[in-house]
């Protein structure tokens, strides 16, 4: 459980950096005890409590699982597809995926 407990602090102590928050701040907003918090960060608690996660987790959009995760890449930062690329995807389906395809496209856009 050691690396569980390494990734939490290290995922909270992201979220916060992200988002310019004390420990105080993050306690008022969440309702988690400041000295929890601490805990957390400094790797004291190895398993907080499955409520305190979640609220931590609800306060910052992302699910209770993800802080015990690698970070994931923001939408922002995922490396888009070139053109020629999807172009040369799309050449590769046969006429009744293109076809399905283009549909849903259609769909998002209408």
């Amino acid at each position: 459980m050691a690396t569980m407990k390494l990734d939490i602090s290290k995922q909270l102590a992201r979220l916060m950096r992200e988002r310019r928050l004390s420990q105080s701040a993050l306690s008022r907003a969440t309702g988690v005890p400041q000295p929890t918090i601490n805990r957390i960060l400094s790797e004291v608690t190895r398993e907080p409590r499955r409520d305190s996660v979640v609220r931590i987790a609800n306060f910052f959009g992302v699910t209770p699982e993800s802080l015990y995760g690698p970070p994931l890449k923001k939408p922002a930062e995922v490396d888009p597809v070139p053109v020629e690329e999807l172009y040369e995807r799309i050449q590769s389906l046969s006429d009744n995926e293109r076809a399905a395809l283009f549909a849903k496209v259609a769909e998002k856009f209408t």
